[in-house]
């Protein structure tokens, strides 16, 4: 039996990268501190919603989770300066602001006593359509679907948006049934749940930068010893690092994957340029 056990909760699927990834992290683990550690994940949302994720974590029945940035809204961490709307026009712009973000994001998060290994890419999230969408309005006059969190609910009101909520499990059903007919997705995710399979037209112009974390909060690594923590820690940020890096070439490829089977169409530059403009103001 290992002294200590880090359980670890994700909406990664079985056999996703993440996943994949986090199982050879948990057996380098248990190797370098002789048994003493190991990881055990408990993917495919399993263990429940970010919220109820987050109440298991804070009473101990979990140690960390994997998670998209807009959970650490529940840690009122406010770490949204690379997911502000139509921001960017490339991922090199954002990869620039990595430089200098990545360390306010661990820093924050030090502060509210959590570790935070990432960011990890997500890409770009983009609109998909069945119909085309050249514009805002025509995105007001769209059956939208976005994931309901409290960083969509500020967007969708700065951006004077509405959207149906639906689990991610019913959107299949609802694009088949025509209760939605666009949506905002990374490629990746669209390609994995076969969403793409439903939409005609892909909207070339970047909406969103998504981006992920394992977040672990300190108390969960406080009964180690000094060099044991240290070698947690250390493989933690060995293993974003290197996640990081697939996943920015596994996006990359998705997107172009998207690109081969949609339709591409153009975003209205005055719109765009109306969006930047206010978030600057």
């Amino acid at each position: 039996m290992a002294e200590t056990e880090i359980k670890i909760s994700t909406l990664y699927p079985p056999g996703s990268d993440a996943v994949r990834s986090l199982t050879e992290l948990s057996n380098s683990l248990k190797e370098k501190t002789a048994g003493e550690v190991v990881l055990k994940v408990y993917p495919g949302g399993v263990m429940g919603d970010d919220k109820t994720v987050m109440r298991k974590i804070r009473v101990g029945q979990l140690q960390g989770a994997l998670v998209s940035s807009g959970t650490l809204d529940l840690l009122d961490a406010d770490l949204n300066g690379l997911s502000k709307p139509f921001s960017y026009d490339n991922l090199e712009q954002v990869y620039q602001q990595r430089l200098s973000y990545d360390s306010v994001v661990s820093d924050k998060l030090k502060s509210l006593k959590w570790y935070g290994f990432g960011p990890l890419d997500g890409g770009f999230s983009y609109l998909m359509s069945k119909n085309q969408i050249n514009n805002m309005e025509d995105i007001r006059q769209s059956k939208l679907w976005l994931p309901n969190s409290d960083q969509i609910q500020q967007i969708s009101s700065e951006l004077d948006i509405d959207y149906l909520v639906m689990n991610i499990g019913d959107v299949l059903t609802g694009l088949d049934t025509g209760a939605i007919d666009t949506l905002i997705s990374p490629p990746s995710a669209a390609l994995a749940l076969n969403w793409h399979s439903r939409f005609q037209y892909l909207n070339d112009t970047p909406v969103l930068y998504t981006w992920g974390i394992l977040i672990v909060p300190e108390r969960a690594l406080a009964r180690l010893d000094v060099t044991t923590r240290n070698i947690v820690t250390s493989e933690l940020e060995q293993w974003s690092k290197n996640l990081d890096a697939r996943s920015r070439v596994a996006n990359q490829q998705a997107l172009k994957a998207i690109q081969q089977l949609l339709s591409p169409i153009n975003f209205d530059q005055n719109d765009l340029d109306r969006i930047r403009l206010s978030q600057t103001e």
